[in-house]
C-alpha cells in the first residue's frame, strides 16, 4: 500500500505536458493579454489556497502541546501566487503604457498595419540583416520611425495577425533614410542567429505589401 501511495503522489506531482506552442525565434516575451490571463489565474489560485480550512484544532498556527522539544514551521503558497499575480499585472501595465507613449491617439486602423506592409515596394537581404524599399510617402524618416515604434508597441498588447512581422523581433536596429524619390530602411538584429528569421519575415511582409497594392482600388 505504501508503494502504491508513493506512486500516486509522484504521478500527481509530475507536471502535465504543455500543449503551448514552442516560443518563436526572437520572441519579445508574453503579450499584455497573456500577462492579464496569468494574473487572473494566479489571483484565483491564491484565493483558493487562502480559503482552505485550517486543519489545526485552534486555527492559530500553533500546536497546543506541552513543550517537548517539538518544532513547527509553516509554508503557504498563496502569497507566492499573489506576488506572481501582481508581477503579471504590472508587466501588462508597462506594455500598455509603452503603447500609449508610442501611439498616443493614433487610430487603430493606422496602428495595426505595419509601415513595411503599407509602403513596401521591394527589398534585398544584406549580410547582417535586410534592406527594405518604401514609397516616398512613408517618410519623412522621423515619422516613419515613430510609426514603426507604434506598430511594434501595439503588437505587444495581444495576439494579432502580425506574429511574422520583422518589427516584432527582439533586439533589432533600424535605420531609415531617403528623399522624395523613395526611402530605404535597414533592419539588423543584434543576435546574428536571427538574420535568417528576419529575412524570412521581411520577404513575407513584402509579399503582403504587394497583395495590398494589387487589391487597392484604382
Amino acid at each position: 500500500m505504501r508503494r502504491s501511495l508513493i506512486t500516486l503522489l509522484l504521478v500527481a506531482c509530475t507536471p502535465a505536458t504543455s500543449t503551448a506552442p514552442p516560443e518563436r525565434p526572437g520572441s519579445r516575451g508574453m503579450r499584455a493579454d497573456a500577462h492579464l490571463d496569468a494574473a487572473r489565474d494566479h489571483a484565483r489560485r491564491a484565493k483558493e489556497l487562502a480559503s482552505w480550512p485550517d486543519a489545526r484544532t485552534n486555527g492559530t498556527g500553533r500546536f497546543d502541546a506541552p513543550s517537548t522539544g517539538l518544532w513547527y514551521r509553516a509554508w503557504d503558497t498563496a502569497p507566492e501566487h499573489e506576488r506572481l499575480a501582481d508581477a503579471h499585472q504590472s508587466a501588462a501595465g508597462h506594455l500598455q503604457a509603452a503603447y500609449d507613449e508610442a501611439c498616443g491617439a493614433t487610430r487603430l486602423g493606422a496602428v495595426s498595419v505595419s509601415p513595411l506592409q503599407r509602403y513596401g515596394i521591394g527589398g534585398a537581404p544584406i549580410p547582417d540583416g535586410v534592406m527594405v524599399f518604401l514609397l516616398p510617402e512613408a517618410g519623412p524618416a522621423d515619422r516613419l520611425i515613430a510609426a514603426m515604434q507604434c506598430h511594434r508597441a501595439w503588437m505587444m498588447l495581444g495576439e494579432s495577425a502580425m506574429e511574422d512581422c520583422p518589427l516584432d523581433l527582439e533586439g533589432i536596429h533600424i535605420e531609415a533614410h531617403g528623399d522624395d524619390k523613395g526611402i530605404t530602411v535597414e533592419i539588423k538584429p543584434r543576435d546574428p542567429k536571427l538574420v535568417p528569421e528576419l529575412q524570412r519575415r521581411a520577404a513575407r511582409d513584402l509579399e503582403k505589401a504587394s497583395q495590398r497594392r494589387h487589391a487597392a482600388p484604382e
